[in-house]
C-alpha cells in the first residue's frame, strides 16, 4: 500500500493528473493510521518546496537541494516531535526518499521547457534540418511542408492531399485487381515526423529519420509497406486483406491493431511493441506471436530474439511530442535520442550506459537544453562537439555519496514507526 501513496504523492509532486481511484485510495490511508495525514502534509509541503525553488531558479544542484531538504526537516521534527512522538526522523526520511526514488532522477526531468528556449552560455546541437520528401511512382519527387494544404493529385480512381502535415490518400473508387500496384516513397528527415493516412485508412505516423515505401492503392489480396527507421500504425481492420510491414529482419503481419515498429539500420535491433490487437512476427525463420504490453527484440548482431512485457508508453510516446523513460539506462536513452537529433554517441566511461533515469521530458529544439537536465539531475556530464556526444561519469562529493547510499537503503523503510 506504501508503495502505492508514494506513487501517487510522485505525481502529485510531478504536475500529473491524479485519477479519482488513486484520491480514494489517498483518502483510505488517511484514514488507516493516525498521524498519515499529517505525515502526508509534511512530506508534499517540503517536497513541494525545492520543486518550486527549482523551476524559480532554472536549477539547483541536486547536493544543495538533498541538503536543504534534510535540514528542514530535521528542524520541523524537533519542533514537532511531541506531537508525533511515533514517526521518527529516519522513517519520514526513509517516505521522502521513496518519494524521490519514485521520481527517478529527481523533480528537474519533470520541469516545463524554458519559455524563451535560451540557455545563455551553452553551445546548440542543431542538425541540419531537411526535408519531407515524397517520391512518386514515376520517380517524381516532391517537398512537403507542414502549414500548407496542398492538393498532390487528383484523378478519377485516387486523390492525394497533403492536409497540413498530414499525406492522406483518398481510394475514389475501386479498380480492378489486375492493375498494376504503384509504390509511393515517403522520406522523414532527421528531427521531423510527418503522417500519412493510406488508402485503405489505416493511419501511420513516421518518426525522425525515416522511410516508407507504400502503394497508392492496395491490392486484393494483401496490405504490404517496407520501412526503414521507426512508425506508430493504426491498420484499419479488414478481414479479407492481411497488412504486412517489412521492416529489415522482421516482418509484422496484423488484421487490425494499433503498434510501434523500431527498425533503424544504424541500431544494433529491430522491435515491435504492441499496444492493441495481436500481431504475428517473423524473424530469422521463426515465428512469435505478441499480446497487448508486449515487445519482441531481435539483436542483429547476435541474432538473439525475446518477447517482454514493457510500459508501451515508454517506446510510443514520442508519435505525442515527449519522451517517458522509467528505470531506463543512459545507453538506451542516447540511442532513442540519437535518433531524433542525428548524435552520434561516446562513452568515456563504460559504466556511464549503465546509469538510470526515471522521468518525462518534452523534446526540445536544442538538444543541449534536454541534456542539461540529464546532467543536472544524474551522475554523468555531456561534452557536446558538433553533433558528437562525449558522456562521463560525475566525480561525486562525499555528501553526494551518503545521501545516494541512504536512499537507497531506505527504500525499503517507508512509514515504518
Amino acid at each position: 500500500m506504501e508503495d502505492e501513496i508514494l506513487k501517487i504523492m510522485a505525481a502529485e509532486i510531478a504536475g500529473e493528473n491524479v485519477t479519482k481511484e488513486e484520491r480514494e485510495k489517498m483518502n483510505r490511508w488517511w484514514e488507516e493510521k493516525r498521524g498519515n495525514e499529517r505525515t502526508y502534509k509534511m512530506l508534499m509541503g517540503e517536497l513541494g518546496e525545492v520543486v518550486r525553488l527549482v523551476r524559480q531558479q532554472g536549477g539547483l544542484d541536486r547536493e544543495k537541494a538533498y541538503e536543504r531538504l534534510e535540514s528542514d526537516i530535521r528542524k520541523k521534527m524537533t519542533v514537532r516531535k511531541g506531537k508525533i512522538r511515533r514517526m521518527r526522523w529516519w522513517s519520514f526520511g526513509a517516505s521522502v526518499a521513496g518519494v524521490l526514488l519514485i521520481l527517478g532522477v529527481g523533480i528537474m526531468l519533470w520541469m516545463k521547457p524554458e519559455e524563451n528556449g535560451v540557455w545563455e552560455g551553452e553551445k546548440t546541437v542543431e542538425p541540419g534540418i531537411g526535408q519531407v520528401v515524397l517520391t512518386l511512382g514515376d520517380g517524381e519527387s516532391m517537398p512537403l511542408k507542414r502549414d500548407t494544404n496542398r492538393l498532390i493529385f487528383g484523378g478519377t480512381m485516387l486523390q492525394v492531399r497533403n492536409e497540413r502535415g498530414t499525406l492522406v490518400y483518398s481510394k475514389i473508387k475501386s479498380k480492378e485487381a489486375s492493375e498494376k500496384i504503384v509504390y509511393n516513397t515517403l522520406t522523414v528527415p532527421v528531427r521531423e515526423r510527418f503522417q500519412l493516412v493510406l488508402a485503405d485508412g489505416t493511419k501511420v505516423f513516421l518518426n525522425s529519420g525515416s522511410e516508407m515505401r507504400y502503394p497508392e492503392r492496395f491490392g486484393k489480396a494483401r496490405r504490404e509497406v517496407f520501412l526503414k527507421g521507426e512508425a506508430w500504425f493504426e491498420v484499419a481492420k479488414d478481414s479479407a486483406r492481411e497488412f504486412w510491414v517489412h521492416a529489415g529482419a522482421m516482418d509484422v503481419k496484423v488484421l487490425g491493431t494499433s503498434f510501434n515498429v523500431k527498425a533503424y539500420e544504424r541500431l544494433e535491433t529491430v522491435a515491435t511493441t504492441l499496444v492493441e490487437g495481436s500481431v504475428e512476427v517473423a524473424c530469422a525463420g521463426k515465428s512469435f506471436q505478441i499480446v497487448p504490453g508486449e515487445q519482441f527484440v531481435y539483436d542483429k548482431n547476435n541474432r538473439v530474439m525475446d518477447v517482454r512485457m514493457v510500459d508501451t508508453e515508454s517506446y510510443v510516446s514520442w508519435k505525442d511530442g515527449y519522451y517517458k523513460f522509467r528505470q531506463t539506462t543512459l545507453e538506451e536513452i542516447m540511442e532513442t535520442l540519437s535518433v531524433w537529433y542525428g548524435l552520434n554517441v561516446f562513452y568515456v566511461n563504460e559504466s556511464a550506459k549503465q546509469v538510470e533515469f526515471t522521468g518525462k521530458v518534452r523534446r526540445y529544439e536544442d538538444a543541449r537544453m534536454l541534456l542539461d537536465k540529464f546532467e543536472q539531475t544524474g551522475d554523468v556530464v555531456f561534452d557536446i562537439k558538433g553533433n558528437n556526444v562525449f558522456i562521463t561519469i560525475k566525480q561525486k562529493k562525499p555528501f553526494a555519496r551518503e545521501w545516494n547510499s541512504f536512499l537507497v537503503k531506505a527504500r525499503g523503510m517507508v512509514w515504518q514507526s
